[in-house]
């Protein structure tokens, strides 16, 4: 009752009234605070000026940002419970450097201490974040003091508990922080796995990214001291702007990889060189200067690293880099996060779960989002190797029929079933075309004619467009039908000197010789795709089919036939990626 009369207490900041029923209490509305700029004041002065105390009620909260003062604060406690009862005082900002409570009464001061500078053994409770035990009587009347002080940013948000809720919110957080590092500890080791078998850079740089910005998420939400530094004291206030700095470091880096700059976008790869090199320099110097600057320096940097990081992926969105639209949306959820903490450090937002831990949210989901990319970088490195077994395959079929060429030349002389034999050999049972011995004979010969004629041979190659619907609709023998009037076509539409071939399914082969120029062929292409579009008859009714034309040429030295072959392969796919129905030359 003498605490309520007091006229600081009435006028400013009213006294807390406990009656053991409560499970947790925000103390801010009854938390009274002064400065200490000279950082010299003692408990037995601060006795004596409780009258300067203001009221944190005027506050939107107690983060006072970036700061080098020390920061008082008072509150008055009753208690009202019919028995003993025991409570917790938890500062809910793990990266404060020490902090004490000196808890005034009839039995003296009672000192504790916590804070992330401190050894673990030291702390008067251990926990991650600095925690007080308080013991009340019933009736019992307590005047608490709290003074800290932090190189980091100084967020003073406290929270009053019963013995039993504090135990529940407790292993609830620490149930949620072992869920972030286990998926951070589960995306390293797949990368790295994935980095032992495909040697691949951007892999390696993404395991190291999540390595050290693991290290700084653990020294600013205090596991790190409570788990893996305990007894690291001081220095431990070093690793959170080290490891932050130097995961802006290697996110570069992994960008440079993960995008391909140095070959899609040079101008812009070299300006994350630069950056780079800033980003490593300022890792450094955040060892050598006062921990306070480190973390400004650290916050600073981290910022400009989310933004480069995301113009860069929209530039190479606008350049069609594969993966640069999931890495833009990566580096915008981290860049949302970055920026919400950074201004919370500042003082610039209030402090709540939300802004506290925007860093640890928006890290998670950009961790994911990067890794979903990798793995598409993944099937992607996949889908080369498989294409270039492919390739090989096709070189051993193209030795194979060059032999069989060879043998067909020595057997000229042999009676006339075995030519008749031969023939049908070189032919597509379905149209009658010629398959694909006939054609790697006839173009052996061709590449000779053309080399010593001084002319150009082209190779058109035809795929049909929704011809699948067709099977699926109408039936194989419909499809038949239609790749027999197709072929018809091109066979009439063929000059005397071409070759018209199929090479399976619904690919179709037309070789030119005697080309003179590219855009002679490009026209042929043209009238061939309507000739190729008018409809077929089926069944009282007609269908069409497109075509994706893809043209390659050779002077009959340059290129073989194997990447002749490839190149109008590549052309055609062009077109068909493109919307299908239309031609492409091939082009280096």
């Amino acid at each position: 009752m003498l605490v309520l009369a007091s006229p600081v207490g009435a006028a400013e900041a009213q006294a807390l009234i406990v009656d053991g029923h409560q499970s947790d209490i925000a103390l801010q509305p009854y938390i009274r605070y002064l400065r200490d700029p000279e950082r010299s004041l003692q408990i037995e002065q601060i006795l004596q000026q409780t009258e300067q105390f203001r009221p944190a009620s005027e506050r939107r909260d107690l983060n006072f940002g970036y700061t080098q003062d020390h920061l008082w604060l008072t509150l008055d406690l009753v208690s009202a419970a019919d028995e003993l009862t025991d409570w917790l005082i938890e500062m809910r900002y793990a990266s404060l450097d020490r902090v004490s409570l000196y808890s005034v009464g009839a039995d003296g001061i009672q000192v504790q201490h916590s804070g992330d500078t401190l050894a673990y053994s030291e702390r008067s409770i251990g926990h991650r974040n600095p925690i007080f035990a308080l013991r009340l009587a019933p009736g019992e009347q307590r005047r608490l003091f709290i003074l800290a002080h932090s190189e980091g940013s100084l967020t003073l948000d406290s929270q009053l508990w019963s013995a039993a809720g504090f135990q529940q919110y407790s292993q609830k957080g620490y149930v949620l922080l072992a869920l972030y590092f286990g998926a951070l500890l589960a995306l390293g080791s797949y990368n790295l796995l994935l980095f032992a078998v495909l040697r691949e850079r951007s892999f390696i740089l993404y395991v190291c990214f999540v390595a050290s910005f693991g290290v700084g998420v653990l020294a600013i939400n205090g596991l790190g001291g409570q788990y893996l530094w305990p007894n690291l004291g001081t220095l431990g206030n070093r690793l959170l702007p080290l490891g932050i700095s130097l995961a802006a470091t290697l996110g570069v880096l992994f960008a440079q990889a993960f995008l391909c700059t140095a070959r899609r976008a040079p101008r812009l790869d070299r300006c994350l060189g630069v950056w780079a090199f800033l980003a490593a320099l300022a890792t450094l110097v955040t060892l050598l200067i006062d921990v306070q600057r480190a973390l400004q320096l650290m916050s600073i940097v981290g910022l400009i690293t989310c933004l480069v990081l995301l113009v860069s992926g929209l530039i190479c969105v606008v350049k069609r880099v594969p993966g640069a639209r999931i890495f833009v949306l990566a580096w915008l959820v981290l860049l949302v996060g970055g920026t919400l903490l950074a201004l919370r450090n500042f003082a610039l937002i209030p402090s709540n779960f939300i802004t506290v831990n925007a860093m640890q949210i928006g890290s998670a989901m950009e961790m994911l989002l990067l890794s979903l990319g990798l793995a598409a970088r993944f099937n992607q490195l996949k889908r080369l190797q498989e294409e270039t077994q492919k390739l090989a395959l096709a070189a051993a079929l193209h030795q194979e029929k060059v032999l069989e060429q060879r043998v067909t030349e020595r057997t000229e002389a042999l009676a006339e079933a075995n030519a008749q034999l031969e023939a049908q050999a070189m032919q597509d049972p379905l149209t009658g075309l010629a398959n694909r011995a006939a054609l790697a004979s006839h173009m052996q010969q061709a590449m000779l004619r053309t080399r010593r004629r001084g002319e150009l041979l082209a190779l058109v190659l035809i795929d049909l467009d929704g011809f699948k619907d067709i099977n699926d609709q109408w039936g194989h023998a419909a499809g038949d039908r239609v790749l027999i009037e197709v072929a018809a076509r091109l066979q009439e539409f063929a000059r005397g000197s071409d070759l018209v071939a199929r090479l399976g399914g619904d690919e179709f082969i037309l070789l030119s010789e005697g080309i003179h120029n590219r855009q002679e062929v490009l026209g042929l292409a043209e009238r061939l795709l309507q000739v190729i579009s008018l409809p077929v008859a089926l069944q009282n009714q007609s269908v069409r089919v497109g075509a994706s034309i893809g043209i390659s040429f050779s002077d009959g030295i340059e290129p073989d036939i194997e990447t002749l072959m490839r190149q109008a392969d590549q052309a055609m796919y062009q077109r068909k990626r493109s919307g299908k129905q239309g031609v492409v030359l091939y082009s280096s």
